[in-house]
């Protein structure tokens, strides 16, 4: 093997010593190896990852609905869109914290829809702490003179 120095953010580096703590991984090594080969496994068509168990590593971290195209079918999570929808409405009403709490309880660590529902509850803090959206009326002229 080659060794190889690579720098982490603080934050990066605690959550996986987290995972080690846990069980998850034996080693940061270990977790290093994992991440490198699964994004390289995702990446490239002709990959084939190098770390030892690398298919029990992956069968016991990352859950089995995450690593099937259509997964999502079966998932034990509510329908996207009526995610969106709920979240919509907890934020309209600033409860950010039960937004984040319908999150982090209908949707498993790094699930693409929980990533996008982060994101979409980061645009709607940023619009409360800007003191909201413009009006629609303010918009009106923007799209008369278009149509001009």
């Amino acid at each position: 093997m080659v060794k190889s120095t690579v720098r982490f953010p603080e934050p990066v580096v605690e959550e996986i010593e987290t995972l080690v703590e846990e069980g998850q991984f034996e080693s940061k090594s270990e977790f290093y190896r994992f991440s490198a080969d699964y994004v390289l496994s995702r990446t490239l068509d002709e990959y084939e990852p190098a770390t030892i168990d690398y298919d029990a590593i992956e069968a016991e971290v990352i859950p089995e609905a995450e690593r099937e195209l259509g997964g999502d079918e079966e998932a034990d999570e509510p329908p996207f869109f009526e995610s969106v929808a709920f979240l919509r409405k907890l934020a309209l009403r600033g409860n950010f914290s039960d937004a984040e709490d319908f999150i982090d309880h209908q949707y498993v660590p790094g699930d693409r829809h929980a990533v996008l529902l982060e994101e979409i509850l980061q645009l709607y803090r940023e619009e409360a702490a800007t003191g909201g959206r413009a009006s629609p009326a303010e918009d009106e002229p923007e799209a008369t003179s278009r149509n001009q």
